[in-house]
């Protein structure tokens, strides 16, 4: 459906809300005294459009001077100017969603609220459930994917979040008990209901075989026989470990057996073979998807597969769509992200160049890591207080630092923490680290998912002089031998 616009008495307006689609059709409405006396022109042209636009509520933003019926044609090429001008100046405006939702046949009594590209660990909004309902006005500047899920289903270690776009004032939300998760309905907003249609399409498609191989699955789990021998006696000695040094050996061993194919039992890898070719059958109708459909929607489904810590989807599928996404919504935080992201996919590797980044300092003073690391072999330890093999790791590089600090060499730390800093204060100066360290906040800077690590706790990266990546988690001996040999 094309949108409409009204130019009245020389002034630009915007009347109508409308999906425009790829092309506008545009509506001209002029006036010349005396003011009962108004002459009216449609102009049948369409104009192609790259991003989604709303009009409700702009304010007047270009006076025009009144033409007479004889001037119509320079009038219209004048009109074309006009408006291709205020399609751009006049975006997106910011607006209040209100979520209305019904808790059905459950007790719960706290949702917890955040972007689905953001960890369960930074979220900040909860809202409460009381009698079975809840309501909440989110302040919407750019259209998002967002998750809902029950605090109660988090902190049991095992949840389902429901996910919805705050695209239109209001969105109905009714949620019922894990068990019927697809009776969860999302109401209200073009992007829901593209989102509904697409899982609906998905199901449709691929259900009939992948529900056999679920079964199985379960099966083999009633007999214990989803993984190997191996892994099991791996599994063993872990639970009886007594010591971190001796749990993190063992989980090296587990570590080993993934890579080698060695992990599950015969029958499970049979089951996970035919469930690997469905799901690249999965991935292509996607991105075929994805290419048809370039919504806000689609663009949502690309940053999930980006920023997905088991990679399902090739990056080069990804790289082939981002452009067409990147072009029509330019100013999108999703384009920012990607872009940020597919810079540290083709730099962050070993030979590959440290991408720089500033953060603050436990005092609150911006550092940018170049600087702080110019001219030196310098290790850069990702890590969190929340990460309890990351603080293992750097406790072990405190001796390197101390022999090598006047070599040369320097540690920066990054932690990624959220809400405040006193854990991360607290553990440095128990741990006694005497190295710089840098803070990002609740994932503001989004640095570990500049560094292909979203989800995880941490890593480090060794680099040298001019900042190129000599190893990537590297032991405390690997990094002792390399500054011993240079």
């Amino acid at each position: 459906m094309s949108s409409e616009r009204n130019f009245k008495l020389g002034w630009v307006t915007c009347l109508t809300e409308n999906n425009v689609g790829t092309h506008i059709c545009v509506r001209v409405i002029f006036a010349t005294a005396p003011p009962d006396i108004r002459h009216e022109v449609v102009i049948f042209d369409r104009f192609p459009v790259n991003r989604e636009l709303s009009y409700q509520g702009c304010r007047p933003s270009t006076k025009i001077k009144p033409v007479s019926i004889m001037d119509l044609k320079l009038f219209k090429i004048a009109m074309v100017g006009l408006i291709m001008v205020s399609l751009y100046s006049c975006g997106p405006k910011d607006f209040t969603c209100t979520l209305v939702g019904t808790v059905v046949d459950r007790k719960s009594d706290t949702l917890m609220l955040k972007r689905v590209n953001e960890d369960f660990r930074f979220v900040k909004i909860f809202i409460p459930v009381v009698g079975g309902k809840f309501e909440y006005k989110m302040e919407v500047k750019d259209i998002e994917a967002w998750d809902l899920t029950f605090k109660s289903e988090y902190d049991n270690g095992g949840w389902r979040p429901i996910k919805f776009f705050p695209d239109q004032r209001t969105i109905n939300i009714e949620l019922h008990p894990t068990d019927q998760f697809d009776k969860n309905k999302v109401l209200g907003g073009k992007c829901n209901q593209a989102s509904l249609e697409f899982d609906n399409a998905n199901k449709t498609q691929f259900d009939p075989r992948r529900e056999p191989l679920h079964r199985i699955q379960d099966s083999l789990g009633k007999i214990d026989q989803i993984q190997s021998e191996e892994m099991k006696q791996v599994f063993a000695r872990y639970q009886s470990a007594t010591t971190e040094d001796e749990r993190k050996a063992i989980l090296g061993k587990a570590d080993s057996l993934r890579k080698i194919g060695k992990e599950l039992s015969p029958a499970m890898l049979e089951v996970e073979a035919k469930q690997k070719l469905i799901q690249k059958e999965i991935i292509d109708w996607r991105y075929a998807y994805i290419k048809k459909n370039r919504n806000l929607f689609s663009y949502s489904l690309i940053v999930y597969d980006l920023l997905n810590t088991f990679k399902d989807v090739d990056i080069q599928t990804i790289k082939a769509v981002y452009p067409d996404y990147a072009s029509k919504y330019p100013k999108h935080p999703y384009t920012t992200l990607c872009a940020a992201v597919l810079e540290g996919n083709d730099s962050i590797r070993v030979g590959g160049k440290l991408i720089d980044f500033t953060l603050p300092d436990l005092d609150g003073n911006k550092q940018t890591l170049s600087e702080l690391i110019k001219g030196k072999v310098a290790l850069i330890d990702l890590w969190a207080t929340w990460c309890g093999p990351c603080i293992l790791e750097s406790r072990t590089m405190a001796p390197v630092y101390n022999d090598f600090r006047d070599k040369g060499f320097t540690i920066v730390g990054v932690a990624a923490e959220f809400r405040d800093t006193k854990a991360m204060k607290q553990r440095i100066e128990k741990e006694k680290w005497p190295w710089i360290n840098l803070v990002d906040l609740d994932q503001q800077n989004h640095i570990w998912d500049i560094y292909g690590i979203s989800g995880s706790g941490g890593r480090i990266f060794l680099v040298d002089q001019k900042g190129v990546i000599l190893a990537i988690n590297p032991s405390a001996d690997e990094v002792r031998k390399r500054l011993e040999e240079r």
